[in-house]
């Protein structure tokens, strides 16, 4: 089988490739950035494409690169080339508002949202939500652009102030805020409908990025260890959702977040990340390694 794998960030995809080497398998990298997208012949030669790309560009790199992903993976598809994580996938996974909206449709818990397409909205929209509330720019990543308000008067001077960011296709949301019953995050990830690791690490006054990885992670660990992440192995209700989340958004591949909610005792998702968490560090920071089974799913498809 001969793989391609789409990737953006500069080092997150090093130690894949180089195991995927050690084990003889026939995987081809190729940075998105640099992709000649020429329609004619798009795809071929490969059996199989990997569709790696953050929906935030890494620092330094153009927003555009994360709409190239898309289009050039629907070309791909459209030629009839199997590609995981695909288009479908590619666009949820960019979009906090198709986050919520399928979230809901699955009837599982999760805060209420609102998307709002320009700064201004966001007022009204928390009128009808209630404070507090959390207001995210559509595409995230690592926690940027969210911001917590606790008033009317508090959002008010932050759209005045031109704080309130809505990210690279200027759209975005505003969440309810769910207060947690465990003061911690929970983060299940799925190889198609099967479970392939969860990570815990406690809320963070303040603080929104809790990227569990080198690269986009919390710089080291707090003296009282509130920054550490440790594995855990989820309830079987929430590897069923987390199953359904995967096979509404057509992902073979992914993660969503939850906490537990304090009012009800019952997870309400807030997340949904096709790409992976796994990019480098793991084996040091938690003891194991993902790569292997990882490249043994692609192997089976």
């Amino acid at each position: 089988m001969r793989i391609a794998l789409l990737h953006e960030h500069p080092a997150w995809s090093i130690d894949l490739i180089q195991r995927a080497h050690e084990r003889g398998i026939d995987v081809t990298p190729f940075d998105i950035g640099e992709f000649d997208f020429s329609i004619a012949g798009l795809g071929d030669g490969f059996d199989l494409w990997v569709n790696r790309v953050n929906a935030m560009p890494s620092a330094g790199r153009p927003s555009s690169i994360v709409a190239a992903a898309g289009h050039i993976v629907s070309a791909l598809e459209l030629r009839g080339h199997r590609v995981v994580n695909g288009s479908t996938t590619h666009r949820i996974g960019g979009s906090k508002i198709a986050q919520a909206a399928m979230f809901t449709q699955l009837g599982l818990g999760s805060p209420a949202t609102i998307g709002i397409y320009q700064p201004a909205d966001a007022l009204a929209a928390a009128g009808a939500l209630g404070f507090p509330v959390l207001t995210k720019p559509n595409v995230g990543g690592s926690g940027s652009g969210i911001v917590r308000h606790d008033s009317s008067v508090e959002l008010a001077q932050a759209i005045q102030a031109g704080t309130v960011d809505l990210g690279i296709d200027g759209t975005g949301v505003v969440q309810r805020i769910i207060e947690s019953a465990d003061g911690l995050i929970h983060r299940v990830e799925m190889l198609g409908s099967s479970f392939f690791y969860g990570t815990q690490q406690r809320l963070q006054a303040n603080a929104f990025n809790y990227c569990a990885v080198d690269g986009c992670a919390i710089d080291g660990e707090d003296a009282d260890g509130s920054a550490a992440i440790t594995l855990f192995t989820p309830p079987d209700t929430v590897l069923v959702a987390a199953a359904r989340v995967m096979e509404a958004a057509t992902t073979d591949v992914g993660g969503v977040e939850y906490i537990i909610d304090a009012t009800t005792g019952e997870p309400a998702y807030y997340d949904f990340n096709p790409y992976s968490n796994f990019v480098s560090g793991f084996d040091t920071a938690l003891g194991f390694n993902p790569i292997d089974r990882y490249l043994d799913f692609l192997l089976q498809l």
